[in-house]
């Protein structure tokens, strides 16, 4: 009965309800490890199997301090979204048990706890703004693609149904270098600690870092991928400074500074491929061409692997290199030199043995190519850090090659 139930809201006949532990633990496989598909600040992600489709059942921590008032207020919340771009919520189960235990050396009654929630499943992993709900906890890892590749808000665990900026909590729950500085210095909230996130998340997306970097280099580093995909285009250019240009008002200090979610759809929107006024950008010398700019190590034992990164020099000029690697695993030869005007390089990565052998390597690593214009008759042993070093009237840039390492196949297919 309990099953029916759940798969009629999975197809839309029936209401989000409360779910019996049973039959959650019964759809999962008792929580097994085959089932997890993640794991969140509160609680780890199943996979649970139903006759006419599948769910995400989110199981809370037993270790998490999550009081009851805070659990019946994600509930409500989950209850009254509606919203393509948010998880569909299907259902909660919440059971206490007193259970025997013996606690150094006495025997006690406890309490043994669990909640769950019980999503939609999104299979490749703008909030609503009727109910004005504040997530609390956004950032990249609570954005999930659908086979659409439609994106949908998952994870209000620390979720508001109101918009007071004074409250203040103790409970802080929200991800590092996400929060806004107000909610983790002071415990304040508002619909403008959600607008912080969002400002951070655009900046990583961008320029791959929270922090940011300089604007130029920025666009440096997307003009290479550009060229590489031929849309080396004016618009690329606008959009990337105008969503860096929005991250920075979106993290600023004052909530009151920050711009709300209708200022910043109206923004981006004005930016399109059908047109729209173009600001003037940094004037963009060409340097260094790098192909490619990601390179994949296969798993094996044998001693060394190579891959090449050639560098192109379009220019009239002569551009000095030097690359940088943050480890070990690798050699690179030449790690610097200069490339002629109208000519070529070639660089070839090498793996370390040792690294190739590791059983469960699957990591990547950065490789970061540093390039400026230089004197003709400047020799390779002249080039040293100091050669990279930004001054007026000098250009240095930065590209970074992701070098990933793949990790083994299954037993069954190596035999």
């Amino acid at each position: 009965m309990d099953l029916n139930i759940l798969e009629r809201v999975v197809a839309g006949s029936e209401e989000p309800s409360h779910l019996d532990l049973s039959l959650l633990q019964s759809i999962t496989e008792n929580f097994s490890e085959q089932r997890k598909i993640g794991v969140g600040g509160c609680g780890g992600v199943y996979k649970g199997m139903l006759r006419n489709g599948i769910v995400a059942v989110k199981r809370l921590f037993n270790s998490r301090t999550i009081k009851d008032k805070m659990f019946h207020r994600e509930v409500q919340s989950l209850i009254m979204v509606r919203n393509k771009n948010i998880v569909r919520f299907l259902g909660y189960c919440s059971f206490t048990e007193e259970r025997v235990l013996i606690f150094e050396g006495r025997t006690i009654m406890a309490d043994i706890r669990e909640r769950l929630l019980c999503f939609e499943y999104i299979s490749n992993g703008a909030i609503s703004q009727e109910k004005d709900i504040v997530h609390m906890d956004l950032k990249p890892a609570n954005i999930l693609l659908d086979d659409l590749m439609v994106p949908k808000i998952t994870d209000f665990g620390l979720s508001r149904l109101d918009n007071n900026s004074q409250a203040a909590t103790t409970s802080r729950l929200m991800s590092p270098g996400y929060c806004a500085l107000e909610y983790n210095l002071e415990g304040k909230w508002s619909s403008k600690s959600d607008i912080y996130s969002l400002g951070v998340m655009v900046t990583e997306l961008v320029t791959g870092s929270k922090k940011g970097r300089d604007l130029t280099k920025v666009l440096r580093r997307w003009r290479h991928r550009w060229i590489k995909s031929s849309k080396h285009t004016p618009l690329g250019y606008q959009q990337v400074t105008k969503c860096l240009e929005l991250a920075q008002r979106c993290i600023q200090i004052n909530p009151t500074d920050r711009p709300d979610i209708v200022y910043v759809m109206d923004e981006l929107n004005t930016i399109d491929s059908k047109g729209g006024q173009f600001q003037e950008i940094p004037c963009l010398e060409d340097m260094l061409g790098i192909e490619p700019l990601e390179i994949h190590f296969p798993f094996k034992v044998d001693p060394q692997i190579s891959h090449s990164i050639e560098l192109t020099n379009d220019t009239n000029d002569y551009i000095a290199f030097m690359t940088k690697a943050r480890s070990r695993c690798f050699r690179i030869e030449p790690d610097k030199g200069i490339v002629p005007p109208g000519s070529k390089c070639s660089v070839t990565v090498t793996t370390q043995a040792q690294v190739n052998a590791l059983p469960n390597n699957h990591h990547k690593e950065e490789i970061t190519v540093l390039s400026t214009r230089v004197d003709g008759g400047l020799a390779a042993l002249d080039i040293t850090g100091d050669v990279f070093i930004e001054k007026e009237g000098t250009v240095v840039d930065e590209v970074n090659v992701m070098v990933v390492f793949d990790k083994p196949p299954p037993a069954d297919e190596e035999s």
